[in-house]
């Protein structure tokens, strides 16, 4: 099987450095999100997670974003539509803190 090269993206958590940005563990640790490699597979088509806003972090934390695992983005459907529930937000309104459970932080559907 190919690798194909459109599906990957550079990991939203580390910023493509393949290290744990905030130092958790060490200042050497590899990432969690993309295990070190710097880039994370988003096949097309894809989205910026609404959620993070394409950060791959959790809004005021240190934690991989909840919504599209660290990645920034999301793979997605066509045709799609902004997210009823969130109004494209991507966050819960129940709970502004959590990512929207119908669409999963996408802001779309």
């Amino acid at each position: 099987m190919t690798r194909n090269q459109q599906d990957y993206v550079n990991c939203a958590f580390c910023r493509g450095t393949g290290v744990d940005s905030f130092g958790v563990m060490s200042a050497l640790s590899t990432c969690s999100v993309c295990g070190g490699s710097g880039n994370v597979r988003v096949p097309e088509p894809r989205v910026t997670c609404a959620f993070c806003k394409g950060r791959g972090v959790q809004p005021d934390t240190r934690l991989d974003c909840s919504g599209c695992g660290g990645k920034g983005a999301h793979t997605v459907k066509e045709p799609q539509s902004v997210c009823p529930k969130c109004a494209g937000a991507g966050a819960s309104r129940e709970i502004p803190d959590l990512p929207c459970a119908k669409c999963k932080g996408a802001g779309v559907v």
